[in-house]
């Protein structure tokens, strides 16, 4: 039996998930992080991207806004803004969201919040992606 670790998964509505697991991978601020049981103590941000969890149930992918991770040698847990499973993602919505992003920042203006509008016009990317590269 291979080794475990619990991981939690939290947004500011809901704990998304929590299991003992595997193996994780996570979208790192330098680029994606593997994280096993064991691992040395580790604090990082997360970036837009694909969380992977491989656990007794299977495999479970995630996209993710971004976020922070703490890991210690027996327990990870990711605090990001928003986390799906890539399988629900509705695609239809995530364009919808993209459009209206790229239209705030087209837009231009005192009123615009460039910042909010970015993040969002990359959350919505990520998750177009995500759900293209799920239906290949």
């Amino acid at each position: 039996m291979a080794r475990t670790f619990k991981a939690e998964i939290v947004t500011p509505e809901r704990i998304v998930f929590s299991e003992d697991i595997e193996s994780l991978v996570v979208p790192a601020e330098r680029g994606y992080l593997g994280v096993l049981a064991g691992h040395a103590p580790l604090l990082c941000t997360l970036q837009p991207g694909e969380i992977v969890i491989r656990g007794a149930k299977g495999e479970t992918r995630l996209a993710t806004s971004g976020g922070f991770m703490e890991v210690t040698p027996k327990k990870a847990v990711l605090l990001t803004e928003s986390a799906e499973e890539v399988a629900g993602i509705d695609a239809a919505r995530a364009q919808e969201s993209k459009q209206r992003a790229e239209e705030r920042l087209k837009a231009g203006g005192r009123d615009v919040d460039r910042e909010r509008a970015s993040a969002a016009l990359k959350r919505a990317e990520n998750r177009l992606k995500l759900q293209t590269k799920r239906k290949k």
